[in-house]
């Protein structure tokens, strides 16, 4: 249904001018939402197949009466703490949104850690793409465990989001199919279940991954990038990319709001992730991305008119001149 109500809005029924760029700029939303929030942060989802308890964090609005809220899964990047997190999902869940956070087998957030080296990395990527179904498979097991949640997690409004190697574990379960050159290998799936996809950096700037692969998923994206969003990673090997989409594929026609932020880098300095002595935490970028990645989430989970207004005219408020936003 949320699908089809936004196919409509984004296919002219709404006249032009309607809404103004001015009012547009409202569904810009930086700061704390209307909801004060919960947190637990650690629940044991028992997870047989894979012999584990996957270990989670959960971010939601106060209950109230009847009401129900859309779902987000968040993946944490490569060998990242899941709580590294916490200024995305606290600021989406005061907006009206639940927010998951599973450690993978590869998080800083599991003492000891389950394994170590490329088994670790190995083990990691086959199972992070299985962890995000299995949590959607896993609603009323969570309600169960966090009985202030029963009823309240709305099982028709899903997205997957991720940052870095989260952002690919993100993608490869929602339709990006791509090949593994090493063993001709192709790997990642569509889950039907999910609505939307959101992207915090950017994973195409990866060396492993081919150029923008988030064109290839069909569904609404969101992409928050920067100048200087590089990883590590990249630095460290500095070659082309190693995976590649199988021959024939095609970009998909669903729409991509990109962020872009100037002097922004791949761990918005030290304040996601990796933080290094160094650094000096670039809060107004995570500000910015809150800003709009609620508008979007707004305008894809919620129907929100003014919030679609806003990412179609892709016109950022004169108040934030170090960020541009437009659609590819």
């Amino acid at each position: 249904m949320i699908r089809l109500v936004l196919h409509l809005l984004a296919g002219g029924s709404l006249a032009a001018g309607m809404i103004s760029l001015a009012v547009a700029g409202d569904a810009y939303r930086p700061d704390p939402g209307r909801y004060a929030i919960h947190v637990e942060p650690s629940v044991a989802l028992p997870y047989p197949a894979l012999d584990k308890d996957l270990l989670l964090r959960l971010t939601y609005p106060e209950p109230r009466e009847d009401e129900q809220h859309p779902l987000i899964i968040f993946s944490h990047g490569g060998r990242c703490s899941r709580d590294a997190y916490t200024g995305f999902a606290d600021h989406w869940a005061s907006h009206g949104y639940i927010v998951v956070q599973p450690a993978h087998l590869d998080s800083s957030s599991i003492e000891p850690p389950a394994l170590r080296g490329m088994q670790m990395m190995n083990t990691a990527v086959r199972t992070r793409r299985m962890d995000l179904p299995y949590i959607i498979d896993s609603i009323g097991t969570i309600e169960a465990l966090v009985p202030a949640l029963r009823g309240r997690i709305d099982s028709e409004r899903i997205v997957v989001a991720g940052h870095s190697l989260g952002g690919a574990t993100a993608m490869a379960v929602t339709g990006v199919i791509m090949v593994d050159p090493s063993t001709g290998e192709e790997f990642g799936f569509l889950d039907a279940r999910i609505d939307a996809l959101l992207l915090i950096t950017n994973p195409g700037n990866s060396p492993l991954m081919p150029d923008d692969p988030w064109r290839f998923v069909a569904l609404p994206t969101f992409v928050a990038t920067g100048t200087n969003d590089v990883s590590g990673l990249a630095r460290a090997i500095k070659s082309k990319s190693v995976f590649h989409f199988p021959v024939g594929a095609q970009f998909a026609d669903t729409p991509n709001h990109y962020l872009f932020i100037d002097d922004m880098d791949h761990y918005l300095g030290g304040l996601i992730c990796k933080p290094r002595p160094d650094d000096t935490p670039d809060q107004d970028a995570a500000r910015i991305i809150n800003g709009v990645s609620v508008a979007f989430l707004n305008a894809y989970m919620k129907g929100d008119t003014n919030a679609l207004e806003f990412l179609n005219g892709q016109q950022m408020p004169e108040s934030v001149p170090r960020a541009t936003l437009s659609i590819r």
